[in-house]
């Protein structure tokens, strides 16, 4: 299971409740007890004392493939099936994920 954040997102953040409970780890395992879960995060800030994110759409996707390529090459789970949670900006990006398979 694959968890994607979305606009000024963090990659835990976003999945934790006010109570800091972090659902993916706290809860899904649960339900799932064989999925291995990962969460992605990537910059999307539109405002930070950094500056703004420059990245492009098609490159957020390229990375997120990139990276989720390595960590199933390295981690030996390349047969395993995906399933994605994505919000917000997430999804439209791994959508993007689509055009480069």
């Amino acid at each position: 299971i694959v968890a994607i954040h979305g606009l000024d997102g963090h990659r835990e953040a976003l999945w934790t409740a006010g109570n800091g409970s972090l659902w993916l780890c706290d809860f899904l395992p649960r339900g799932v007890p064989s999925a291995r879960i990962l969460t992605y995060g990537y910059d999307t800030y539109i405002q930070s004392m950094a500056g703004s994110s420059t990245q492009t759409l098609d490159g957020h996707a390229e990375s997120f493939l990139a990276h989720l390529a390595s960590f199933r090459q390295i981690s030996d789970t390349t047969k395993w099936l995906i399933i994605f949670i994505a919000h917000s900006l997430g999804g439209i990006i791994l959508k993007h994920v689509g055009s480069f398979l």
